[in-house]
């Protein structure tokens, strides 16, 4: 991050939409940002505004379950998810939201944790409807870099679209 010299804060050069029809979400992303494909076996992206790395990222991931997620089910997938945010090196949780409707469950958190001696930030979105399960997340290499890129990584999280 040092060598980058950056602006004062990033500029949209536009917005482009991502659909997976197959997978059934759309998200909505600046258009310089670098695409990658998941992995074979798994369904999203990975966006990242720099050409030679994905430290600092957007991620989704569409996930199908074997079985129907229901309302009854929050309380262990809020354990799973909580266990998970704390697997992390000395994960610090900054903001946690918990939305159980007739249909749809919405679990979010902001956080930073520590890895490979770095301190990162993360904001993970999880919600469940039926057997589907959609994972958004935006990360920042560095608490300075999320915040740089938070305007950006906010819009990608709150824009997409389930279909």
């Amino acid at each position: 991050m040092a060598e980058e010299k950056q602006k004062k804060e990033p500029v949209y050069t536009g917005i482009t939409k991502h659909i997976d029809q197959g997978a059934g979400f759309a998200v909505w992303i600046s258009n310089d940002w670098r695409k990658i494909d998941m992995v074979e076996g798994r369904r999203g992206w990975i966006f990242t505004p720099y050409p030679d790395r994905y430290d600092t990222c957007f991620t989704c991931e569409k996930i199908m379950l074997d079985y129907e997620a229901t309302p009854e089910d929050a309380e262990v997938l809020l354990e799973g998810f909580e266990a998970g945010i704390e697997s992390l090196p000395e994960a610090v949780v900054e903001y946690k939201n918990t939305d159980v409707g007739k249909m749809v469950l919405l679990m979010e958190a902001k956080f930073t944790f520590l890895e490979n001696g770095q301190r990162r930030k993360r904001w993970v979105k999880s919600m469940y409807w039926g057997r589907s399960n959609l994972v958004l997340m935006a990360q920042g290499a560095t608490v300075e870099e999320y915040a740089y890129w938070e305007g950006m990584l906010f819009n990608a999280m709150l824009t997409y679209e389930i279909m």
